[in-house]
């Protein structure tokens, strides 16, 4: 009885955590919106966010878990891989919410699970079961009612935003992948770690920081940056990995779905960005859809 209420205690804990990390994830989307409207560049601010919160889950690591440090030669070509895959995935995912509703550019990433099994059943050639193709039809129907292709210019909203949250549904593909792989024969937390501190480099290159606008070193930037550096990347990733230890990666992954809604109601009364009766029916669409595709064994890609 005491390990079954235990075994509940653990599981209640992990929901918490999970939630915690979504609330998390959508107040750093509409925080990165008010730094990128107050002038911060999507670059600056993915290199602090990756570089913060890099060392701080470096700084864990350190204190907590000194194993995870170890990292075996023959590992570092796919951690500099996925760490590249995570430094671009958040660029384009930042360039995105800096120009369209943070809710529509969420959706068109959170519909990769549909296109990974979509790709999924054509690499393997075998006709998708008919709860998938429900699932398919109602992710890739969300999508297409929450742009509203159909109307001129596409409702009003942003082109070129629209085609970096296409490039970061790609990127993070590409980043699940490569996620999944590396997650083979690398704890989480390493990985998640590693990865950041490459992405953080890799931007530090891009753009050294002698060349950082004059603007972004004042104390108000400065804190709100670090913020997301701390709040956005380091807390949930650590509240989502702890999460993982109580919970499958299934029920994570659907609960992990509150970030959009977290993220539309924030940005709602924080920012003013509204849906219409079509983009939000788009949103519950893509919503059920990925919640059942979570359902599905993973297809090899």
């Amino acid at each position: 009885m005491n390990k079954e209420r235990l075994g509940t205690s653990s599981r209640f804990i992990g929901y918490l955590m999970v939630f915690s990390a979504s609330l998390l994830f959508g107040f750093n989307g509409n925080l990165s919106r008010l730094l990128f409207d107050e002038g911060i560049t999507p670059v600056t601010l993915v290199e602090f966010r990756m570089l913060i919160g890099g060392i701080c889950l470096l700084a864990v690591l350190v204190v907590g878990w000194r194993k995870g440090l170890k990292l075996p030669r023959r590992q570092w070509g796919w951690i500099v891989a996925f760490g590249l895959s995570l430094a671009m995935v958040t660029y384009t995912y930042f360039v995105a919410i800096s120009r369209l509703p943070i809710a529509i550019a969420l959706v068109i990433q959170f519909s990769a699970t549909a296109w990974m099994t979509l790709g999924g059943a054509v690499w393997k050639k075998r006709w998708p079961s008919p709860q998938m193709l429900v699932a398919l039809f109602l992710t890739f129907g969300g999508v297409l009612l929450l742009t509203e292709i159909w109307r001129a210019h596409l409702n009003g909203l942003d082109s070129f935003g629209l085609l970096f949250a296409n490039l970061a549904l790609i990127a993070y593909i590409v980043y699940l992948l490569l996620g999944r792989r590396v997650g083979r024969d690398i704890p989480s937390l390493t990985s998640t770690t590693y990865g950041a501190l490459v992405a953080a480099v890799f931007w530090l290159c891009v753009q050294p920081p002698w060349e950082i606008p004059a603007s972004t070193w004042t104390p108000h930037n400065l804190l709100l940056i670090t913020l997301v550096g701390i709040l956005g990347m380091a807390v949930p990733f650590s509240l989502t990995l702890g999460a993982l230890r109580r919970i499958d990666a299934t029920r994570v992954g659907i609960v992990g779905m509150m970030e959009l809604v977290a993220a539309g109601i924030i940005a709602y009364f924080w920012l003013g960005q509204h849906l219409d009766f079509w983009q939000i029916g788009g949103c519950l669409f893509v919503m059920i859809g990925v919640t059942v595709l979570q359902y599905e064994k993973p297809q090899a890609v």
